[in-house]
């Protein structure tokens, strides 16, 4: 947290505990619950913007079923990706995929069936995966409309 945002907790606990002596207990409970929400704001904000600077990588299975695309649907840089397609023994390293980018890997034949296996780091160097599963069929994949567009509790690394 910043130093502005816990100057200002304790000073609304000082206030809290004068309120609590002078007032009573039920004041001073609204009180307690305006600086509980107050902090709790504080708290998903840092951890918003937080969530806001990791890159999301998924793959998906060209129309043609001959290329694998990669897309960082993040919004910063993904660097030393890692991708392998388990089972067919395939495995692949790309540079970089800017924020809201497209990185697309041919192969020598089509693919019915796989999973995607994709490992990378932020630009501060913290390791992420993720496993895309991939079909020809359409079934399976990343496009998935009961999924949460946000995550629901903490970041998973």
């Amino acid at each position: 947290m910043d130093k502005r945002q816990v100057a200002a907790v304790f000073i609304a606990g000082i206030a809290i505990f004068a309120y609590l002596s002078f007032i009573g207990q039920f004041a001073a409970s609204i009180v307690v619950m305006v600086i509980l929400i107050i902090g709790m704001t504080a708290y998903l904000t840092v951890l918003g913007k937080t969530i806001s600077e990791i890159p999301e990588l998924t793959a998906k299975l060209s129309q043609d079923a001959k290329a694998i695309i990669i897309r960082n649907s993040g919004n910063t840089s993904a660097v030393h990706i890692h991708a392998a397609v388990v089972p067919l023994d395939i495995e692949y390293d790309v540079p970089e995929i800017p924020a809201e980018e497209e990185h697309t890997h041919s192969l020598d034949a089509m693919i019915s069936e796989a999973k995607v296996v994709i490992t990378w780091k932020d630009m501060k160097g913290n390791l992420f995966s993720h496993e895309s599963a991939i079909s020809a069929l359409g079934k399976g994949g990343e496009d998935d409309l009961l999924k949460p567009m946000f995550p629901m509790f903490d970041i998973k690394k």
